[in-house]
């Protein structure tokens, strides 16, 4: 059978449902703001709504909704006193912002290996400590949990504090613990491609600590005294403005909180429930292939919340690279994916050590060690980003494409086997 790719049929010729997709009612309910003008946090009620409405989602006290997953990192390093002269241990495989942000913070990045899993290693987590390090950032990939009881374990016995990253992994959870409450801080991302968006962009931190919190909600607001100023709000007094602190302005839009509101509502009950749906029925359909090395499976503890699901393949059984499967899977009208991010340690930034201005901050920071990322190596994400299709799973998709993406699978796989 020709491949599409070569000028033969292809198995799909009608495009897949678009994503993102909104609920009816967010037509609606971005209308109350635009309509009474209460667009900003601070004049409307919809923001801290959508806070109280996610933390509750998360199973943690408190949220700190912000413009972005990005912001949402750099707030939660802040609130947790990560500054300059500090390390912060984190994979090389995801996308760059998760070690942008510990920059942003003034702080240095220690690349450190995943496993198969395609997150964070434990095992080779010690060795990347230092008398510099303060944290560990997990980020959970495609939607895959971190196994978190080991780093849990050494971030403890080194005094060290846990981030998640779970900009891919809304709904995910660990021994039934939702993804975001299981570390210090979990930092999220609702960018247009994430599992639900509001709007485009927009981010959230959640906190279990409230000291740590009004550190957060004062960071991502220009460094207000942010719990004085909550206070005056309940009680309708004019705003003060007192800033104790440097910061910034992260904050979410009452129309970004609006159309949170709305897909929350439906987020575990048709959202997680169909990509769940959609990657579990993959796996079970591919994991049998002879090519498939791995597959995004749940076990005891981890539980998936299918962002995308990857799977790694024997690549040395075929005779094109990764990047030609996925364009031939592509071409045949379903959508596929290689690991979108090089590893992170490869970028000039890193390489060159290109910091902001003269200073070149804060690489050149007399308090931070010299790492020399040009020295740097993880075997693991090098070799899984030369393995590694990824199929989006939406809740949009029905089990009909999930077939057409294992016809697929099939049709091209068998075009390039050795």
């Amino acid at each position: 059978m020709t491949l599409a790719i070569d000028g033969g049929a292809p198995i799909v010729s009608e495009r897949f449902p678009m994503w993102p997709s909104f609920d009816e009612a967010v037509f609606e309910r971005v209308l109350e703001p635009l309509q009474t003008g209460k667009v900003n946090y601070w004049t409307g009620p919809l923001g801290r709504r959508f806070e109280k409405a996610f933390a509750s989602f998360c199973g943690t006290p408190y949220a700190i909704s912000t413009t972005n997953g990005t912001s949402a990192l750099h707030t939660a390093l802040a609130a947790l006193g990560i500054g300059p002269g500090d390390e912060v241990i984190c994979p090389s495989y995801t996308f760059i912002a998760t070690a942008f942000a510990v920059l942003q913070a003034g702080a240095l990045p220690v690349f450190c290996d995943v496993d198969r899993t395609h997150t964070l290693d434990p095992l080779r987590v010690p060795e990347k400590i230092t008398e510099k390090t303060r944290a560990i950032i997990v980020v959970h990939v495609f939607g895959v949990m971190t196994d978190m009881a080991p780093i849990l374990d050494i971030a403890e016995s080194h005094g060290l504090m846990v981030i998640e990253d779970c900009a891919q992994a809304i709904g995910g959870s660990f021994n039934g613990i939702k993804a975001g409450a299981v570390g210090d801080a979990g930092c999220f991302s609702f960018c247009q491609s994430k599992h639900f968006t509001t709007g485009g962009e927009g981010g959230a931190v959640v906190m279990k600590e409230r000291d740590a919190t009004w550190l957060a909600r004062s960071f991502r607001d220009h460094g207000y005294e942010a719990e004085e100023r909550f206070a005056i709000l309940e009680r309708e007094a004019r705003l003060t403005y007192v800033h104790p602190r440097i910061g910034f302005n992260y904050r979410m839009t009452e129309i970004q909180s609006a159309i949170g509101l709305v897909e929350l509502e439906r987020f575990e009950n048709w959202n997680l429930k169909n990509r769940q749906r959609n990657g579990r029925y993959l796996a079970a359909h591919l994991n049998t292939h002879p090519v498939i090395t791995s597959t995004p499976t749940d076990t005891d503890q981890r539980t998936n919340a299918y962002w995308w699901a990857p799977f790694t393949v024997n690549i040395r059984a075929l005779n094109v690279t990764i990047q030609q499967v996925v364009s031939a899977i592509a071409a045949e009208g379903v959508p596929a994916q290689s690991v979108p991010w090089p590893e992170i340690y490869l970028q000039d930034a890193f390489q060159k050590r290109n910091g902001f201005g003269k200073l070149n901050y804060p690489f050149n920071d007399p308090a931070a060690r010299n790492i020399n990322y040009e020295q740097v190596l993880c075997p693991t994400a090098r070799d899984l980003g030369q393995c590694t299709i990824a199929f989006p799973v939406h809740p949009v998709y029905n089990l009909e494409h999930m077939d057409q993406y294992i016809a697929a699978f099939h049709k091209v796989i068998a075009a390039y086997s050795r």
